[in-house]
């Protein structure tokens, strides 16, 4: 069964289930002149409907995908070394569908992404608008996401490489990888990454689990929030 979509996840253009396939809308240019391209702008122009059958259509378009995935792998590839720096979006949809075709052939791209420097801060004011450093840190766990799914399913080269990210520059990454391989199950993956952290500052990583918001015990009362570890005193009049 497809993993659906995470709704917070980012998506290429502005939406609607009835976007019309082009090289203007989804930002990959030339690259939709070709067979290739065509499907692969359909399914990133998918990737960014909303609505009842928006999640449906975006699976059809993966598994047409899937269906030419000897080539369409190495030409995301391709097209995301040929995008522009600052076509993070765009960057990030290609890897976004490398992470929703889950094919092993995605492993040197997605290499190729995770091993590129990240450029210095381009904005004048990253606190208070968008971060390029943040964006292409997206783009990275975007890629150790995609990583995590083949070493679900046993590939050893994906193992290896989100092994690898462990050691990387950047915290978030790290961090992200270490998550994703104890979220794998994998046993003898996660040794070697507490072997590999084992007297580091990042050893504390390995104490970090995502949970369900829903999962999480709730505040409870309305204005003022009563703590069950003290006594039960009425809020202030």
């Amino acid at each position: 069964m497809p993993t659906p979509r995470n709704p917070d996840t980012p998506s290429l253009g502005p939406g609607g289930d009835n976007l019309e396939a082009g090289p203007g809308s989804s930002g990959l240019g030339s690259f939709s002149n070709s067979e290739i391209g065509e499907l692969v702008t359909q399914a990133a122009e998918t990737m960014a409907a909303s609505g009842e059958d928006a999640e449906r259509n975006y699976q059809r378009s993966l598994d047409r995908l899937r269906e030419r995935a000897d080539d369409v792998v190495p030409a995301l590839g391709a097209q995301y070394d040929a995008l522009s720096e600052e076509q993070y979006l765009e960057r990030w949809g290609l890897v976004q569908l490398l992470t929703d075709l889950r094919h092993a052939a995605a492993v040197p791209a997605l290499e190729n992404v995770l091993r590129q420097p990240i450029p210095p801060e381009r904005s004048d004011d990253p606190a208070h608008g968008i971060s390029t450093v943040g964006e292409e840190v997206i783009i990275r766990t975007t890629a150790v996401e995609a990583l995590a799914r083949l070493a679900s399913a046993g590939d050893s080269a994906a193992k290896e490489l989100l092994l690898r990210q462990v050691r990387h520059e950047v915290f978030t990454v790290r961090r992200a990888a270490v998550q994703a391989i104890a979220e794998t199950g994998d046993t003898e993956l996660t040794a070697r990454v507490r072997e590999e952290l084992s007297g580091t500052e990042d050893e504390r990583l390995l104490n970090i689990r995502r949970v369900d918001v829903r999962g999480v015990p709730q505040a409870v009362g309305g204005r003022y929030v009563k703590d069950s570890r003290t006594d039960d005193v009425p809020p202030p009049s």
